[in-house]
């Protein structure tokens, strides 16, 4: 069976409102104390929004209180003020909204149960977001129940028995919830890796992003990122007002103890990618109780970080048996490249400065790399190799089938393959690789496998040692499509585009994306391979015949003849 989903289901989602341990140290600060008064973050748009859902009638009865309290999960407001209405003040006391947020999709059944006063809540359940904000998405058909007692107090019933957290349909969710990007430094301090929140569309949007940066990134990017802010780093106080453009965030005086100005003005530029994506926010001003951060003078060590780093407009193909880049509809030999035709090139993957150009035999049993000046030079071998992929850092990635799994290969920038024992995470042991694209920061591998005789889209983050070195893939993020993918490739900092087969097996191209639904694209006749460059109208479609380039919501034709194209990556 197909591992599937709907379309707009298919992110990490993590929510705000985290909380984080401190430790003790002092800081060099500038300026007098102060005391600012402002709207405590968020845009305007974010401000307007007021979700305001009705509290217990008079006299309701214990199903309608039931049906009260699920469609109070979209008021957030004053810690869902209103949903605690149906609740006995003993319980309201102890219950957390924040720790499990249920997504479902069906309407909710509410159904007695033989107990008195007890009841059940029949869900179908297409995601959940536990206490840290992280999203599971949910199998097709995954229903849940949950378990409500209710009591009758001074005549009116209220609820003093159900689990922590609130209910939301999937339709209402993308309205009540606002997605932001947040940013680790790679393990090089050389680029911004998104990770993708969602965060309640309300005042305090700020704080909240702090908060979760604070907290530090996803799963599947642990150990793969790294933050300027220590584990146990935690807001003076849990707001950041903004003063005509300015965020003020305050930390307590032990966050930055024994801190260089290196590492300090790694922390504001952290601050500064994070916030100003918030409308209402143009600069940031860190203070430790409310004096301005002194960060000393700029560090030799302090690295330019790209964001969002460009693939160009130069992808590599084969044209006959020869490789050749390409770009603006035009083919171009490559200068001083050595002849491969006895090898009948496929699957070409370049560098980002396009010096170096690794390809797969004809029969993906050998991995060879070449370039302008360079010799081929045979760096792997195996069965069913994946087509190869080049990091930032000058690794080329590809995977061969071992046993019912796959094994990776790593070859660094001196031809020579990695010895890494646990470069190949167990995870893979029954996964078959198809595809396998490192992103353009360097800090997550995009995978297409097969398992089970079910293909399956996944994100991993790259841990590397400090001098750049693979050493492993952590456990990975799932994103989810209608049908079964057969290829891959990344389209930007954090969109996917892939080619999904549908049940007459034409092939569909569809942009996976975090922060949006999937967005299904025009299909074209024939079309068997796809590239991405920057963003998801920078697309590539490949036929026998053909490459095409996406435009508005079809397809023109780019160039003749070229198999196999790529971006750089």
């Amino acid at each position: 069976m197909p591992r599937a989903h709907i379309a707009r289901r298919t992110a990490a989602v993590l929510i705000a409102g985290l909380l984080f341990v401190s430790g003790c140290s002092s800081i060099p600060t500038v300026g007098p104390v102060g005391t600012a008064t402002a709207n405590a973050g968020g845009n305007s748009l974010t401000n307007q929004l007021n979700y305001s859902p009705p509290g217990p009638a008079e006299g309701a009865g214990p199903q309608e209180i039931i049906e009260g309290f699920i469609r109070a999960g979209v008021g957030a407001a004053e810690d869902y003020s209103v949903a605690r209405e149906y609740l006995t003040p003993e319980l309201t006391a102890s219950w957390v909204p924040n720790e499990r947020v249920v997504i479902y999709g069906a309407d909710p059944n509410i159904v007695p149960l033989p107990e008195p006063n007890a009841f059940q809540i029949q869900l179908e359940v297409v995601g959940s977001v536990n206490a840290k904000g992280i999203r599971t998405v949910s199998a097709p058909g995954t229903t849940e129940t949950i378990q409500v007692r209710l009591v009758e107090q001074d005549g009116e019933w209220r609820i003093n028995g159900i689990p922590n957290g609130v209910m939301i349909s999937d339709v209402t969710f993308p309205t009540v919830f606002r997605a932001h990007n947040l940013y680790f430094y790679s393990s090089t301090y050389r680029y911004w890796v998104p990770d993708t929140r969602w965060f309640v569309q309300r005042s305090g949007m700020a704080a909240s992003v702090v908060n979760a940066m604070l907290a530090g990134p996803a799963p599947y990017l642990e150990g793969a990122v790294t933050s300027a802010f220590p584990v146990e780093t935690k807001l003076a106080r849990d707001a950041v007002p903004v003063v005509s453009g300015v965020a003020t965030v305050d930390f307590s005086a032990e966050v930055l103890e024994d801190s260089t100005d290196l590492n300090r003005q790694q922390m504001e530029l952290q601050l500064q990618q994070n916030l100003r994506q918030l409308n209402n926010v143009n600069s940031v001003e860190m203070t430790v109780n409310q004096r301005a951060v002194d960060l000393g003078p700029e560090s030799s060590e302090l690295l330019p970080v790209q964001a969002d780093p460009s693939a160009g407009d130069t992808q590599v193909g084969v044209l006959g048996k020869e490789l050749v880049f390409f770009r603006d509809r035009q083919a171009k030999g490559i200068e001083n490249l050595p002849d491969v035709s006895e090898y009948g090139p496929r699957d070409p993957a370049v560098s980002v400065d396009l010096s170096t150009i690794a390809f797969l035999s004809g029969d993906r049993s050998t991995l060879l790399v070449t370039g302008p000046d360079k010799d081929v030079a045979q760096v792997a071998t195996g069965s069913g190799l994946s087509g190869p992929s080049i990091d930032p850092e000058g690794w080329i990635w590809s995977a061969a089938e071992a046993g019912q799994g796959s094994r990776l290969i790593a070859v660094g920038p001196n031809l020579a393959a990695s010895t890494q024992a646990g470069l190949t995470p167990s995870w893979l042991a029954d996964m078959r690789v198809r595809e396998l694209r490192i992103s353009r920061d360097g800090a997550r591998a995009l995978l297409v496998v097969e398992q089970d005789g079910a293909s399956r889209v996944l994100v991993a983050g790259v841990v590397r040692s400090s001098d750049g070195t693979p050493q492993t893939l952590t456990t990975p993020l799932e994103l989810w499509t209608t049908e079964p993918v057969s290829t891959a490739v990344w389209a930007g900092e954090n969109r996917v585009a892939a080619l999904q087969r549908g049940q007459d097996d034409a092939l569909t191209p569809v942009v996976l994306d975090p922060a949006e639904d999937n967005r299904e694209l025009a299909d074209w006749e024939g079309s068997f391979g796809i590239s991405g460059g920057d963003g998801p109208e920078d697309i590539f479609l490949q036929t026998g015949e053909a490459v095409y380039k996406k435009l508005g919501n079809g397809w023109i034709r780019e160039i003749d003849g070229i198999r196999d194209p790529s971006f750089p990556g």
